[in-house]
C-alpha cells in the first residue's frame, strides 16, 4: 500500500520554459487507487494560485474501505513555485508519509541565487547543485502537460530527487478516447518506464487515468471527480 500510494503521488536558463507560455489553470480532481483491480484508497489533487503570484499543487493519498482497517497511510505532497516570465522556478517541495513505525518527512529547498538545493530527508540536510531547468518531483507533473499540449513527443526534465538530479523521460505515444466517471474524452497517452497515463486536452491535459504494471501487479489511478 505505501509504494501504490508514493507511486501515484510521484505520477510536472534557471527553470523550465513554459510551453508557448502555457501555465496550468487552478482545479480540483479526485482518483480512485487500485492494486490488481481492488480499490484501496483515493487521491485529492488541487492546484490553486496564490495573491504573490505563486503556484501550489498538492496530493493526498490516503486508504480507503476495507484497506484503511488495517492501515492507516497517507502520504501528502505539496510543490510551490514561481514563473520568471516563461520559466518555472521551484521554490520548495514538502512530503509527509504517515501510517508507518515512523513518519517520514521530506523536504527540498531552491536556493537560486547560490544554484543550490537543499535536501532534508532523516533528519540530514544534503545541498546539490542545481543544473539548468531543474523541477521537483510534483511540479514537472505540471509543466509537462504544458509540453504535451505543444506537440512535444519526447520529453525529459532534470527533477530534485532527494540528494540528487535525475533525468525522467517521458514518450508521448499517441491518443486514444478514456471511459472516466465524467463520461468519454479523447486523451493523450504517455508513457514513463512501466507506468502509462492519459491527459485530456479538452480538461488542460488533466490526468484522467495512470496503469503502472510491475512484476508484483498492477497498479492502477482513475479520475472521479473535478473542478
Amino acid at each position: 500500500m505505501n509504494r501504490l500510494l508514493l507511486t501515484c503521488c510521484l505520477l510536472l536558463l534557471a527553470g523550465a520554459a513554459a510551453a508557448d507560455g502555457y501555465r496550468p489553470q487552478p482545479f480540483q480532481a479526485r482518483y480512485s487507487v487500485h492494486v490488481n483491480g481492488f480499490k484501496v484508497g483515493e487521491i485529492e489533487r488541487k492546484l490553486h494560485i496564490e495573491a504573490g503570484g505563486r503556484y501550489v499543487l498538492e496530493n493526498i493519498a490516503y486508504a480507503t474501505g476495507l484497506v484503511s482497517l488495517f492501515t492507516k497511510d497517507r502520504a501528502l505532497e505539496r510543490s510551490t513555485w514561481i514563473y520568471n516570465d516563461d520559466h518555472a522556478l521551484p521554490v520548495e517541495y514538502f512530503a509527509h508519509y504517515t501510517g508507518r513505525s515512523k513518519d517520514v518527512v521530506e523536504r527540498l529547498d531552491f536556493d537560486w541565487r547560490r544554484n543550490i538545493v537543499a535536501s532534508l530527508r532523516d533528519g540530514k540536510v544534503t545541498e546539490v547543485e542545481l543544473v539548468p531547468g531543474t523541477l521537483d518531483k510534483l511540479m514537472h507533473q505540471a509543466i509537462l502537460r504544458g509540453d504535451v499540449a505543444a506537440g512535444s513527443r519526447h520529453i525529459e526534465y532534470p527533477v530534485a530527487d532527494r540528494n540528487e538530479i535525475k533525468p525522467y523521460t517521458y514518450e508521448v505515444l499517441g491518443s486514444e478516447e478514456v471511459i472516466t466517471a465524467r463520461g468519454r474524452v479523447h486523451a493523450i497517452k504517455v508513457q514513463k518506464g512501466t507506468t502509462t497515463f492519459w491527459l485530456a486536452p479538452e480538461w488542460d491535459y488533466l490526468l484522467v487515468q495512470l496503469i503502472q504494471k510491475n512484476d508484483d501487479g498492477t497498479y492502477s489511478s482513475y479520475l472521479q471527480a473535478q473542478k
